[in-house]
Parts: C-alpha cells; structure tokens; sequence
C-alpha cells in the first residue's frame, strides 16, 4: 500500500516527463510527415526534392529519371534489347554524368572562366569542335570547303545557338582541361 502512496503522490513527475519526451520526439521526428530537424540540421536531402547533390547542387528525381529515359529511348531507337544489366548500367552512367557535369560548373564558377568573342570566333575557324563539323559531313567525312563558305557567308546559317554553346559549354571545358 504504501509503494501506492508513493507513485501517486509523484505521478506528476512522471506526467511531466512523459509530456517532456513526447514534446522533443515530434520535434526530433518530425510531425506526421513534416521536415524532419535532425535530417535538415546535418545537411540530408530530402528524396522527395532531390535523390543527391553535388556540394548543393540538387539532383533532383525528374532530372534524373528524363536522363535515363532519353539514353534508354536512345538504345531502343538503336534497334537493343534492354536487359536489367543494362539499365543498371545506364542508370550508374547517367548518374556519373550528372555528377561530373556539376563538378565541372562548379570549377568553372569557381575558376571564374569567361569566353570573348574572338575565342569563340578562333575556336570556330582554327578548331572546330566535333558536333558542329557533323553539322557538315558529307560522304562519311568533315566538308571543310562547305563549313569554310558558312563560316564566311553571313545569313548561311543561323550561329547564334551555335555561339551560345560554344559560350556556355564548350570554351569553358576547353579551358577547364588546358
């Protein structure tokens, strides 16, 4: 009887204490689908945001998945069969992609790399990349006569879209690896 005595004279201690872990376990957890604290306080990604980040740069799931879907539809168009193995492989390439790109953004932010004009115009005459001398491939092979007559025939062809990739892509990587 007197074990009795005792715990209802110091139930409100334990009322207390019950209330004081139920507070800071929905603060910890998370209320019933809300943010989780301890996950925002070391820094976690929520995969409902993003399934990874490359030093805060987001991955979001759609990025991804509209990635992967292109290169499979691209290996479908070519006439594969996709196994597992192969979506496996797909889905790890597209993900080292997707990692490489933003570590090299970041260097070039980082590095502060800027293109001019004359850049663009020199890489255009003296080095071509490969995708815009696909643009001129005739029999198999480069036409540099007929890449030469664009480059020098205003109104040919649009360079504008040309230019900017040349700008925002392809410069900078260029001088990234030099």
């Amino acid at each position: 009887m007197a074990m009795m005595t005792i715990l209802r004279n110091r139930m409100h201690v334990v009322l207390w204490a019950l209330l004081a872990l139920f507070l800071l376990s929905m603060t910890v957890g998370g209320l019933v689908g809300g943010a989780n604290i301890i996950d925002e306080l070391l820094g976690r990604v929520n995969p409902a945001e993003a399934i990874g980040s490359v030093n805060g740069s987001k991955i979001t799931p759609n990025q991804f998945n509209q990635a992967v879907n292109a290169r499979m539809d691209a290996i479908r168009n070519a006439g594969t069969q996709i196994s597992d193995q192969q979506l496996d492989r797909v889905r790890n390439e597209v993900w080292d992609s997707f990692i490489e790109e933003r570590l090299t953004e970041q260097a070039i932010d980082k590095l502060d790399i800027t293109v001019s004009n004359d850049e663009i115009l020199y890489h255009l005459k003296n080095n071509p990349p490969v995708d815009i001398q696909r643009l001129f491939f005739a029999n198999n092979e480069f036409d540099e006569k007929t890449y030469r007559q664009a480059l020098n025939t205003p109104g040919m062809i649009d360079w504008t879209p040309i230019e900017k990739w040349m700008r925002d892509f392809y410069i900078p990587r260029f001088k990234l690896q030099q």
